[in-house]
């Protein structure tokens, strides 16, 4: 499983609450292919069967930032399914997730790959140091270490902890999502959604449609459609996964294909 989401990650390198969209770090957004590895948060039911993860620390990617208690959209993937069941099993939907963000027409979403249950625990306070007592070092922290991490976050990582294997339903394990390489098709708009449709450029391929989830990638094959007056195509590639039933793909790349004129319009 661990080898999976290395492997997942390397290959891919939040509608959010959409207050985030207009007021992230100076107006700007998360850049799309900003990869999230493990962060705490927790699972929230939107609207119209949208799903939600709520921050419980901040983030940032140098630019822009997202501040605890923000929520970004968490994109339909197979993932997010063993989510949801598993959210319906406990109390506390709390997770450490893994993930890629993407932006899309001026909001960022997350495209789940990989998650932890938590629970809350209590953990004992901190006394206060006595006068004149030596302070020991935390033993997270190397000693001389530059980079070590301060002690009210350690105060925080400390208030959950992941659930032990055998406390995890049954089916968990994830389903793994596929690689979509080198089709040619269409990116059409149907019913509000967009839609790569396959084109088998004369060859008598059986055609098919898949819902795209939304990225930067798709945004840019978008603007190189406007204003044409034939259809345009693209070779694409990119990250097939399934969600209740219902086929998804992120688009990793979408270079324009050209049939100089061999092929009907």
């Amino acid at each position: 499983m661990i080898r999976f989401v290395l492997v997942v990650t390397a290959m891919i390198g939040f509608s959010v609450s959409g207050v985030f969209a207009q007021d992230a770090g100076r107006g700007q957004l998360l850049q799309d292919d900003y990869v999230i590895s493990g962060v705490d948060g927790r699972l929230v039911d939107g609207e119209d069967g949208k799903w939600l993860f709520e921050f419980e620390y901040g983030i940032s990617d140098g630019l822009a930032e997202l501040r605890a208690g923000q929520s970004l959209e968490l994109l339909s993937s197979a993932t997010l399914e063993k989510m949801t069941e598993d959210a319906g099993t406990r109390l506390e939907a709390s997770y450490r997730l893994w993930g890629k963000v993407t932006k899309f027409e001026g909001s960022n979403y997350i495209f789940p790959v990989y998650f932890l249950g938590l629970r809350k625990v209590d953990r004992p306070a901190v006394q206060p140091e006595k006068a004149g007592s030596a302070k020991k070092a935390t033993s997270i922290n190397a000693p001389n270490d530059v980079l070590s991490i301060p002690d009210e976050i350690i105060a925080q990582l400390q208030t959950s902890e992941v659930l032990p294997a055998q406390e995890a339903p049954a089916g968990l394990q994830l389903k793994q999502d596929r690689i979509f390489a080198n089709r040619v098709g269409l990116v059409v708009e149907k019913n509000g959604q967009y839609v790569f449709e396959t084109d088998g450029l004369g060859q008598g391929v059986e055609k098919f449609g898949i819902e795209l989830l939304p990225d930067k990638a798709l945004e840019e094959a978008i603007i190189q459609s406007r204003g044409e007056l034939n259809p345009v195509r693209f070779s694409v590639t990119g990250i097939l996964t399934r969600y209740k039933g219902q086929q998804y793909l992120l688009l990793q790349k979408a270079t324009r294909a050209y049939s100089y004129g061999n092929f009907g319009r």
